[in-house]
């Protein structure tokens, strides 16, 4: 695995760009396809020399986007794709539709972390007591359908 091309080719997926070609589409729902990337990267994990992982921060991401930057990460660290596709990818006037690259397998993906730095989160006592009913009655509810189960 070429970790120098992987790490070239997520270096230019910074910025603000048109991801319509590293998503599945979903018009429906979704009309803007733009999206902020702060910084991409391939990490050495702690202690091991032998794992790897790509660490993508970003504003939002589109359905599936980071499953397909994953695949074609993984064609450029194999030599099938240079760097420079994404480039070419990311030119919606160029590439109009999306290649047929399949989605890397997402069962070693994960989320690790969200933040919200302009968030504050407040609470009054009424939120809290209103949250403690719903779910003392959300208990009640499941406890008593438990027992039901359990007497058929």
């Amino acid at each position: 695995m070429n970790l120098d091309a992987i790490r070239d080719a997520l270096g230019r997926l910074v910025g603000k760009h048109d991801f319509r070609n590293f998503c599945k589409m979903d018009v429906e729902k979704v009309y803007n396809f733009e999206r902020l990337i702060h910084s991409a990267d391939v990490v050495q994990l702690p202690n091991d020399d032998e794992i790897w992982y790509l660490q993508i921060l970003g504003q939002a991401f589109l359905w599936h986007q980071i499953r397909c930057i994953a695949e074609v990460m993984f064609m450029v660290g194999r030599g099938l794709e240079a760097p420079d596709i994404v480039e070419e990818l990311l030119d919606v006037d160029k590439h109009p539709r999306k290649p047929n690259y399949g989605l890397a397998n997402e069962k070693p993906l994960v989320l690790h972390d969200c933040g919200y730095p302009n968030l504050q989160i407040g609470y009054s006592v009424q939120n809290l007591w209103n949250v403690t009913c719903q779910l003392e009655q959300q208990w009640e509810d499941h406890s008593l359908a438990a027992a039901r189960l359990r007497n058929c």
